[in-house]
Order: structure tokens, then C-alpha cells, then sequence
């Protein structure tokens, strides 16, 4: 029975660190008008910069020539500059084009990126990767403990991101990059500069994926290129197609039904040929779902909710100024 519910809670942490990605793009295609193909590019940035700020000098076998041992609060302040600083560099050129070219741009950099992971030895130790790497309050607990530690500190960085994201959504500048997703060409006239806005936005997402790139880093205790592939990008857009884009609510939803699905046949204990057959059965279970999703309920299971303000009739508005202009 514990050893059910520890795994219960692993799942739960990868599903709120799938989460913080979730809605960092929900933020980009919900909110804004930003397609993105390339968001693991942000969550391997965030979790290489945390490692290399982080980790100890290299020893033995590993060839990468720095670690800088800071603070790991430092190392998350790092990450998310690093984050920052990458989607306006890629920003810079990419958000000139239009939606389509911008997803091949994106995507393109994802994979450009995990070339330079893969063959930079000096700064990733490449294929081999960096490990034995540390978690935060490691010390304070048992080690059998410390899976509901890090549970706690996953869902908290959840419901921060989420907050976050939901507080710009709801602000003036969210209502400007939704009318920039809406119609651009009224945007304008209306005063939105859409390239800045869109730099904005690209900024903030990139910011909160590196900072779950960290999470993902505690939650492995390694950081290996291999977990970095364009698979990552899929899989969150299919758990925010799932959930409903443009809804934080199913953003979340969406991320903990698609862990669920593709990691809980993972705790059967099989044999190597059954394993193959679970793994497949997986895919085609998630992809069951995702085209019952948008054969039945195209927006999502949480679709997103029309704000409609409503303005007041003409007789009432003209009775009220003659009221005032008798008082």
C-alpha cells in the first residue's frame, strides 16, 4: 500500500511540473496569439543553467568545465533569467514572421538547441549528462520522506505559476495580447503594438518554463539531453488541448489527466515484451482521448470563458444624464 501511494506522488509531482509548462503555454496561445513549437527549448535552458550555476566542480569521467556550487535559490533566479533571456533572443527575429513561420522558427531552435546539449562536452558533459545532483531540504527528511517534500514544493511552484499567470491573464496587458489573438489588425488601431506586446508575453513564458525545467531537475537528480526532445513540446500541447486552451482551470487538468494516461501503467510489474506492449497501449489510449476530445468537445473538457461586458442601453444611459443634469 506505501509503496502505491509514494508512487502516486511521484506522479503527482511530474504532473505539476508538466503543469507549470501547461499553463506557461497556455500564457503564449491562450492569452496570446503565440503558437509555439518550441517551449522545451525554455524548460532544457532553465535546467542546464540551474545545473551549471548549482553543481560542484566536475570530477573523474565528467569533462563539463564549469560548476559554479551557488546557492540553489540563486540557481532558480538564474534559470528563469536565462529563460528570459533566450525567448527574446529568439524573439528578436522569429516574432517578425507570421504564425506558421514562427512555429517552424521555434521548433527549429528546440532542436538546434539539443544538438548543442548533445555535443557541447565542456558545458553539459554531453550525452552523458550531469548527475548526483541535489534537492532542496534533502537533509531535513528520511529519504523515503523526501517524496512527499518534493510533492509539496512542486505543487506549491504549481499554484505559484498558475497565480501568475492567471493575475497577467486577467490584467490589462493580458486583455491586449487577447486582442492580438482575436484580431490583430483592430488591435492596432486600437494602440496595441503587437510586436512588443508578443516580446512580452514570449518573455514571461520562457521565464516560467525554465523555472519547471528546475522542478524537473529536483525531480530527476540529472539532467541528460535526451529529456529534451521536441516529444516534450507534443506531449503539453496535447495535455492543453486536452484540458481547453485559453483555460488556466484546464491547463491543469489537462496536464494531470495526460501524466496520469501515459505514466501510471508504468507501476505494473511485467515482463520486458508485455513492457513494449504497455508503452505502445499508452500512445494509443492518449491519442484515443485527444481525438474523442476534439471530435466531442473541440475547446477542451475546461473551455475557456467568454468575458462579455455588457454596456448599458441608450434610453437608460440618456434618462441617467437627465437625472444629473436636473440635479
Amino acid at each position: 500500500m506505501e509503496g502505491i501511494l509514494l508512487f502516486a506522488i511521484s506522479i503527482g509531482t511530474l504532473a505539476a511540473i508538466y503543469g507549470m509548462v501547461t499553463l506557461a503555454l497556455n500564457l503564449e496561445t491562450g492569452t496570446g496569439p503565440l503558437w509555439d513549437l518550441g517551449i522545451v527549448s525554455f524548460f532544457g535552458i532553465g535546467a542546464y543553467a540551474y545545473v551549471i550555476l548549482t553543481a560542484a566542480p566536475a570530477e573523474g569521467h565528467q569533462h563539463y568545465l564549469y560548476g559554479f556550487g551557488l546557492p540553489m535559490w540563486l540557481g532558480v533566479i538564474g534559470a528563469a533569467l536565462a529563460g528570459a533571456v533566450a525567448a527574446w533572443f529568439i524573439g528578436l527575429p522569429s516574432l517578425r514572421l507570421r504564425k506558421e513561420y514562427f512555429l517552424i522558427v521555434t521548433l527549429a531552435f528546440a532542436e538546434v538547441l539539443r544538438q548543442l546539449y548533445i555535443n557541447e562536452d565542456w558545458l553539459t558533459n554531453g550525452v552523458a549528462g550531469i548527475y548526483g545532483l541535489e534537492q532542496p531540504l534533502r537533509g531535513l527528511v528520511e529519504a523515503r520522506q523526501y517524496t512527499y517534500v518534493l510533492f509539496a514544493l512542486a505543487i506549491c511552484g504549481l499554484l505559484a505559476v498558475w497565480a501568475l499567470t492567471r493575475m497577467i491573464s486577467l490584467s490589462a496587458f493580458g486583455r491586449a495580447c487577447k486582442a492580438l489573438r482575436e484580431n490583430e489588425a483592430l488591435a492596432i488601431t486600437a494602440g496595441i503594438d503587437p510586436r512588443r506586446t508578443s516580446m512580452v508575453l514570449y518573455v514571461l513564458a520562457g521565464a516560467f518554463t525554465a523555472v519547471a525545467g528546475v522542478f524537473y531537475v529536483w525531480y530527476n537528480t540529472l539532467v541528460v539531453p535526451g529529456q529534451f526532445s521536441s516529444d516534450l513540446t507534443f506531449f503539453v500541447w496535447t495535455a492543453l488541448i486536452i484540458g481547453g486552451v485559453g483555460s488556466s482551470r484546464g491547463a491543469l487538468f489537462g496536464a494531470f489527466i495526460f501524466i496520469l494516461l501515459h505514466d501510471s501503467l508504468r507501476f505494473l510489474q511485467v515482463s520486458g515484451e508485455t513492457a513494449v506492449t504497455l508503452t505502445s497501449l499508452r500512445t494509443a489510449l492518449i491519442g484515443l482521448l485527444l481525438i474523442l476530445i476534439l471530435r466531442f468537445r473541440p475547446n477542451g473538457i475546461f473551455p475557456e470563458t467568454r468575458v462579455v461586458f455588457k454596456l448599458p442601453d441608450r434610453a437608460k444611459a440618456a434618462e441617467g444624464a437627465k437625472r444629473k443634469g436636473l440635479a
